[in-house]
């Protein structure tokens, strides 16, 4: 009976080593793309750093990417719900997708936080529909693209394209340029009669409105006079 209890005792501290080593073998970010099997060049980094800030961009979603070979855990599920945690994706508008190489093999597993799934339904699901073909047939790459094009085609990405689409022009455009031409064809027309009137077309100093010698002169009759030439004109 002390034998069997001692093997129980045993196996079971077996095991916790085993999860404490799992736990600690969940492989840290490398920012939003965190690809340690290396699977995309350059240029396929830099297209999906771009899809993931686009992405941001129309639906407030923190997307976050593991491409691993390595999974300290019985399934893929089980392995992207611990990176989830390890990395600390729930408490904000987040989904991660988690590519796993077994052998030869490619599985995928998408999970999203809980306010996610609020603002965005069930997208985790759509996205493991969308992309669950081209993982079995191991093409990642394009597994990537299908999932950030089936988060552009949901409604609310749609609706905030086409919200910044119709305000792109009016942001810091300034006035329309009926406004402006209008405002250039007032201004001018005030200068023109400015200067018709009140800048003397001897010597191009300001004429002066003279007081009325008499006060019988009516007040419709003006006259206005340069200082510096001598100039009179009378309206």
């Amino acid at each position: 009976m002390r034998t069997l209890f001692a093997h129980l005792v045993l196996v079971l501290a077996l095991v916790l080593v085993a999860a404490s080593a799992a736990a600690v073998g969940v492989p840290g970010p490398l920012g939003k793309l965190s690809d340690y099997g290396a699977v995309f060049d350059r240029h396929g980094r830099d297209e999906v750093n771009a899809a993931i800030a686009e992405v941001a961009a129309l639906l407030h979603l923190d997307v976050h990417i593991l491409v691993s070979w390595e999974n300290p855990y019985p399934t893929v599920d089980a392995f992207a719900a611990a990176v989830f945690s390890a990395w600390n994706l729930a408490p904000k508008v987040t989904l991660l997708a988690v590519f796993l190489r077994t052998g030869a093999n490619w599985t995928a597993s998408v999970v999203a936080s809980a306010s996610a799934k609020a603002q965005l339904g069930t997208v985790d699901q759509r996205i493991t529909a969308r992309i669950a073909d081209l993982v079995a047939h191991r093409r990642v790459e394009e597994a990537v693209r299908a999932m950030f094009h089936e988060l552009k085609s949901l409604p609310a990405a749609q609706h905030a394209a086409a919200q910044a689409a119709r305000g792109a022009p009016s942001r810091g455009a300034g006035p329309p340029v009926a406004v402006l031409v209008s405002a250039v064809v007032v201004g001018l027309g005030g200068l023109a009669l400015l200067i018709r009137w009140r800048i003397c077309p001897r010597c191009a100093g300001i004429l002066r409105r003279e007081q009325p010698r008499s006060q019988f002169t009516t007040r419709a009759h003006r006259v206005y006079s340069c200082r510096r030439c001598g100039y009179r004109r009378g309206v």
